[in-house]
């Protein structure tokens, strides 16, 4: 597995709301559950988002997005999602040797073994059976690769490469899966919080 870069979500409580023990009778339980839920909300559209736009590939980038433990201060919390560090260049995409667009660039249209080797699970992967005709783009796109791996391992090897160099030349598309998800979550992180900090007031009153 590729390296792991940590993408952090972080929530700061009670500023200025008159309450002057900020970490002792206060619990912030709701609250701690509800960052958890939010980090949840993000894995959750960033993996929807993968999946409706055809990325889902070998599922490397899906399996491997995971939230961290709470790290807590006082009323402050942190929590870390971890992703594949590749995460970013579907995310923001890379521009080919000959064309497309991205934050990043491919610097030689020749691949090397570690994508050639990439592209050959891939490949596996998309080997999928399928008792009727296809009928969507993406099926038909399946039915074509599931024969060609089906040949030999040589030839897979060569299809594999062959790949590999089409995809540095023409690049990879942006497709902001994951900052599509993160906004998503931002629509429902005041209502959430808000909510969540209520409950916490409510209960460490009835506690005192």
């Amino acid at each position: 597995m590729p390296g792991i870069q940590n993408d952090k979500a972080t929530l700061e409580y009670l500023g200025g709301i008159g309450i002057d023990d900020r970490g002792d009778s206060l619990q912030l339980s709701n609250s701690a559950a509800a960052l958890k839920t939010l980090a949840a909300i993000i894995i959750a559209e960033a993996e929807d988002n993968l999946d409706k736009g055809g990325n889902i590939a070998s599922g490397e980038t899906a399996r491997s997005m995971k939230a961290r433990d709470i790290v807590q201060n006082g009323t402050s919390f942190e929590l870390d999602i971890e992703i594949a560090s590749t995460y970013k260049f579907l995310n923001d995409g890379v521009k080919g040797t000959q064309g497309g667009t991205g934050k990043y660039s491919f610097k030689t249209s020749r691949p090397g073994e570690k994508m050639a080797k990439a592209i050959r699970a891939w490949l596996r992967v998309r080997k999928i059976a399928t008792k009727y005709k296809a009928k969507s783009k993406n099926e038909r796109k399946n039915q074509r690769i599931k024969k060609l791996v089906e040949s030999k391992d040589g030839r897979l090897t060569a299809l594999s490469y062959a790949i590999a160099t089409n995809i540095k030349k023409k690049g990879i598309k942006p497709t902001k899966f994951f900052t599509k998800a993160v906004a998503t979550a931002r629509q429902e992180q005041k209502k959430l919080f808000a909510d969540a900090l209520k409950l916490d007031i409510i209960e460490s009153l009835n506690n005192n």
